[in-house]
């Protein structure tokens, strides 16, 4: 997945009689430090005196596509401007008050914040010097966040099948996910996918079959079974990008995989692709590896709770066969097998292979009474053997993560039998996203 620049637009705002020199000292190092940790910076290169200005500044940043706007008081400023532009621009704020005594800029944050919070107007303050590192890590997660927000804003996820049996935690309210993330949930029926794979030429079923055979390690399945898997991967992938979805959830059982076959090999390829795919249509799922994947400029993976061991700390996610190849060590350690038997009468091509050690955060999406909540928790994936998949299932693939937190807690707010996982530590970003979107961020302690 090519990375994108967060972008966020700056103003700096200050007072004519006041400090300007300090405010303008001010603005350049905040520029400075923010084009150090990789943003886009929009703004003007001269202060803000005024309520108008700063509106119709902060409407230009709307209008560029800026992810999220800072409002740094360099000086003394009156609090209207301030409360004014958050009441008139719909964009994620941040209010930034400087930690230098002859600017009176943090008393301009008293009242600044004070009045926000009395408007109930939503905002994030921050407070210290731009060559703070602690304050430029705050403000870098602030920026994710939002630039994550933006993201989600405005896409489509496509719910391939319908309703997975017995699985309540996977279903949403689709009003509610429009209202809180910006996400369209449109369907399509899985016999679309059947059709469309049905008309796969055999000459791209058997040009895509030797690839994968150049590419991993053993192929060991059944013809007919990977020519499906094939046929389903290359129709699925016709279809997301002809109508635009770059987001989906898949119901595979039953019927397809008893009537045709399982989309596993499908979902992991579309999945290594940049698609984010989710398996079971869990809608909280899919919703859950796409803030993933956009605060980590990569992939995700949807498996399956499988073990926490708490003398190790450690949690063990497995998966029927839908993780994106691409996080094992090299593709030659990715094997493809027989799907189970007992799965489906159809069957399906399934890959197997250990996810390889990175640092890594685990979150999932869940509702207690149709109030939302997240649970997370940084750590690192520990590569499992092969020899112990037999330990849960032989042809699946694993990831084994070893956690930050108290595994003790994390088994409390375990609310699905699904957990996400992406590379890298991203749990500060995934808090601000949460106070972004008044979702309950819990981090198990």
């Amino acid at each position: 997945m090519s990375e994108k620049k967060k972008r966020v637009g700056l103003i700096t705002l200050s007072l004519p009689r006041e400090r300007t020199d300090l405010a303008e000292a001010f603005r350049q190092n905040a520029v400075k430090a923010l084009k150090s940790a990789g943003f886009e910076v929009y703004g003007p290169d001269k202060l803000v005196f005024d309520t108008d200005s700063c509106v119709s500044t902060a409407r230009g940043f709307k209008e560029r596509g800026a992810d999220c706007a800072l409002i740094l008081l360099g000086t003394w400023v009156f609090a209207p401007s301030v409360v004014d532009t958050i009441q008139g621009v719909d964009i994620p704020f941040g209010v930034w008050a400087e930690d230098n005594p002859a600017s009176f800029s943090l008393t301009a944050g008293g009242v600044v914040h004070g009045s926000l919070d009395e408007h109930g107007l939503r905002h994030r303050f921050f407070y210290g010097s731009p060559k703070s590192q602690g304050l430029m890590k705050e403000i870098s997660a602030f920026i994710g966040a939002a630039a994550c927000a933006n993201a989600l804003n405005g896409q489509k996820l496509c719910l391939i099948g319908g309703r997975v049996m017995g699985m309540y935690t996977t279903m949403a309210d689709i009003i509610q996910i429009k209202n809180i993330f910006g996400v369209e949930v449109e369907h399509i029926d899985s016999v679309r996918l059947y059709i469309e794979a049905e008309k796969t030429s055999p000459d791209e079923v058997l040009k895509l079959r030797k690839s994968l055979s150049a590419r991993f390690g053993k192929v060991n399945t059944q013809e007919q079974m990977l020519d499906r898997s094939i046929r389903l991967y290359l129709a699925m992938k016709n279809v997301l990008e002809k109508e635009g979805y770059s987001i989906a959830a898949v119901k595979c059982q039953e019927e397809m995989i008893n009537s045709y076959s399982s989309f596993c090999l499908a979902t992991s390829l579309l999945n290594d692709d940049g698609f984010t795919i989710a398996c079971e249509t869990d809608i909280n799922a899919a919703i859950t590896m796409k803030i993933l994947s956009s605060l980590s400029q990569g992939i995700s993976l949807f498996g399956d709770v499988n073990h926490i061991d708490q003398e190790e700390d450690t949690l063990r996610i497995v998966n029927c066969g839908s993780m994106p190849t691409s996080m094992a060590e090299s593709g030659k350690e990715v094997d493809i097998e027989n799907q189970y038997e007992y799965m489906g009468k159809a069957g399906g091509a399934t890959t197997v292979f250990p996810v390889r050690e990175s640092p890594v955060t685990i979150a999932r999406l869940f509702r207690i009474q149709g109030k939302y909540g997240l649970v997370a928790s940084e750590g690192h994936t520990l590569k499992l053997a092969k020899e112990r998949f037999r330990e849960a299932r032989e042809f699946w693939p694993h990831a084994l993560v070893k956690l930050d937190c108290n595994t003790y807690s994390l088994v409390q707010h375990i609310r699905s039998n699904h957990m996400h996982l992406c590379f890298g530590h991203h749990l500060d970003a995934l808090k601000e996203f949460c106070v972004l979107k008044d979702i309950q961020f819990t981090y198990p302690e």
